[in-house]
């Protein structure tokens, strides 16, 4: 556990796993959440004997969260920065949501770094229907009332099987949610405006050439089946794999498929 500075702005980060070697699995995040988020996938990577690498993008829980400066093309800049500091020159990088667009373009812009590119319920362009989704959200993060934005947050990103499983476990999260400092809302509002404003590399696609892996809930409601079919078409060597009974955090509700996926494309890259 460890914070760095780079580009002006201090960055959390984990390293996990192997301690030696310039390769890492590089794990990047969904928009609310933290290096925890990955709790479900660590240990069996680690246990295979990798490298790992966790951060939180800037405005995100354990990093700083500056005024301005929340683009795609920062995060990139940031996590190159991190690679750079720690070593590390070759990637594999497995993203969800947010992260996904944020690996994405540094796949498209670091192409040299990165052995293969898994990207878990994501998007490489977005429709009306999130721009309407994203607002909605806005104008609760205007409100400054974070627990009415997780109870409209909750049923787009959860299939509703999993919702009815886990529904003490969210229940006891809304009472974390009274008092949250300004300075996360006044930031995870700026990553939702970089999430609308910032996402559209659908024609940049055919530029990537690395192994890649698309994996997508089958109810997911947030990032739906289509966009990852767009990103096939695209990227027609990509696998891709729908996962039943499944909503926008496919980490979550099927971390026994997703760890078997993403391990086994990995593997298979490294033999």
């Amino acid at each position: 556990m460890a914070t760095i500075k780079v580009n002006g702005v201090n960055i959390y980060y984990e390293l996990k796993g192997k301690p030696e070697g310039d390769e890492a699995v590089v794990f990047l995040n969904g928009i609310m959440s933290t290096v925890a988020g990955w709790a479900l996938q660590v240990p069996t990577f680690a246990k295979a004997g990798y490298k790992i690498l966790l951060h939180d993008f800037r405005g995100q829980l354990m990093s700083e969260k500056p005024q301005g400066g929340y683009t795609f093309s920062v995060h990139v800049a940031d996590m190159k920065a991190l690679l750079d500091n720690l070593g590390i020159k070759k990637t594999h990088i497995i993203s969800t949501s947010y992260g996904g667009i944020v690996g994405l373009r540094f796949t498209l812009d670091y192409p040299e770094y990165v052995k293969s590119f898994t990207l878990i319920d994501g998007l490489a362009q977005i429709d009306s229907r999130f721009r309407w989704i994203v607002a909605s959200w806005q104008d609760l993060v205007k409100e400054g009332d974070m627990l009415k934005l997780f109870r409209a947050i909750v049923p787009v990103i959860y299939s509703n099987n999993y919702l009815q499983n886990i529904e003490k476990t969210l229940r006891e999260r809304e009472l974390l949610l009274k008092n949250t400092p300004r300075e996360f809302i006044e930031a995870f509002s700026a990553l939702l405006t970089n999430a609308v404003q910032g996402t559209e590399y659908t024609a940049a696609l055919p530029g990537i050439k690395c192994p890649v892996l698309l994996i997508c809930g089958e109810h997911d409601q947030l990032t739906p089946v289509k966009f990852s079919r767009l990103i096939k078409e695209q990227i027609p060597h990509a696998e891709f794999v729908i996962v039943p009974e499944c909503g926008h955090t496919t980490i979550y509700e099927k971390p026994e498929v997703v760890n078997s996926l993403a391990l086994g494309f990995v593997t298979k890259i490294n033999r």
